[in-house]
């Protein structure tokens, strides 16, 4: 009887680690993205005196000058430029002004005066400004720049014209993804209601149509539209053949081939939830809705289509979701104005070496995807979308 609590523990314990191992690899690295998003280390780390200086501090006085040219003085090289780098992210010129202040510390007089006097640039506020605010262990600098939201000289913000660069094609990946997910559903909807209703012979090729594009790579699909759409390509050569018009058509490399080649990647995750909650639906409803005298137009539309209308929201929900985070297929297809953010996460990953605007981007997008499923979820539960609709001829 002593072992019956020691048992059940074991049990529960058995049960409960594997989830709680699952939500801590899934919650890892999103605490990982969210504190390379704020981390300053590269910066605070190098100018330890002024750091300290204006953890004490906010004015910009003589001690401030002598902790500068001290951290700058115990700076190699290759340091320097890497900080200036960092600055000049957010003002320009500060590359040069640091590198240039850095190999001339040991002569200039550590005052205020005495760094205005090598430089003018340093009297300017706005300089200071940008050297106490990224110094610090934390920084938001990352932050403003993705959303163009930077603080000015009254302490308040704003945005000017041009800084929200990565707002818009934060718009323009839903806008594409929208795209996609409408003719994904479009196209999806009837293929998947003849794999539901239809004979065993169309089951089988729809099906295998499905299947065969699923389990072709995302690249070699990508790569056949490319072939398929350019100038030369089957597409246009087939058009000309039959004389609708008279010079290829620019069907690559633009929005079009974009969500077209998107579009077809993403079909099979429409059509499979699609015609797992159409095969549920009972045949015996179509038929007495007609037996009632409804048309098939009619049946289809007040009987079968609102009990479809759960397969279509978990085929469209998915495809969006999935649409989100699109790089290769925009990348190899679409132009300079169809990336998406994921286009440009990659981009300062690979060739900026800027974790801080991945994560902030990444992190950005997460929360635009958690606001939309959250504002679903209440949506449902207001309008009671979330029931399972009657057909009338049930009712009846």
């Amino acid at each position: 009887m002593q072992k019956a609590p020691s048992t059940l523990l074991a049990a529960i314990t058995l049960l409960v680690l594997p989830v709680a191992v699952y939500i801590a690899l899934y919650l890892l690295p999103l605490i990982s993205i969210g504190g390379l998003s704020v981390d300053n280390g590269a910066l605070s780390t190098r100018f330890p005196a002024l750091s300290a200086h204006f953890s004490d501090s906010a004015e910009v006085d003589d001690p401030a000058a002598a902790a500068l040219l001290s951290d700058l003085q115990a700076m190699a090289k290759k340091d320097r430029a890497e900080v200036g780098r960092m600055f000049n992210q957010e003002l320009g010129g500060m590359r040069s002004l640091i590198i240039d202040t850095g190999n001339e510390a040991d002569e200039i007089v550590p005052t205020v005066a005495g760094l205005t006097a090598f430089d003018p640039r340093w009297g300017d506020p706005a300089i200071w400004d940008v050297v106490r605010r990224n110094v610090e262990p934390i920084t938001w600098r990352h932050f403003q720049k993705a959303t163009g939201v930077k603080p000015g000289a009254d302490g308040g913000y704003s945005i000017a014209p041009g800084d929200d660069i990565y707002l818009r094609i934060l718009l323009r990946t839903f806008v594409i993804g929208l795209q996609v997910t409408l003719l994904t559903l479009l196209i999806g909807y009837p293929l998947a209601y003849a794999v539901a209703t239809g004979s065993s012979r169309v089951q089988a090729i729809v099906l295998m149509a499905v299947l065969l594009s699923f389990w072709t790579s995302i690249l070699v699909r990508t790569t056949a539209w490319v072939v398929l759409l350019q100038t030369n390509g089957l597409l246009n050569g087939f058009l000309i053949w039959l004389n609708l018009i008279t010079e290829p058509l620019q069907l690559i490399f633009n929005r079009f081939g974009t969500v077209v080649a998107m579009t077809h990647v993403l079909l099979p995750f429409a059509i499979l939830p699609m015609i797992n909650v159409m095969r549920t639906i009972p045949p015996a409803q179509a038929q007495a809705s007609r037996s009632l005298g409804a048309g098939p137009i009619e049946t289809f539309l007040r009987v079968y289509f609102p009990q479809s209308l759960r397969g279509v929201a978990v085929g469209g929900g998915t495809v969006f979701i999935l649409a989100l985070g699109f790089y290769v297929t925009p990348a190899l297809t679409g132009g300079p104005g169809d990336q998406m953010l994921s286009y440009y996460i990659a981009d300062f990953v690979r060739k900026g070496l800027n974790w801080g605007m991945a994560s902030v981007l990444s992190l950005l997008l997460l929360v635009c995807v958690v606001g939309l499923l959250v504002t679903g979820a209440l949506l449902r539960r207001a309008f009671g979308w979330n029931k399972a609709a009657k057909p009338e001829a049930e009712a009846a």
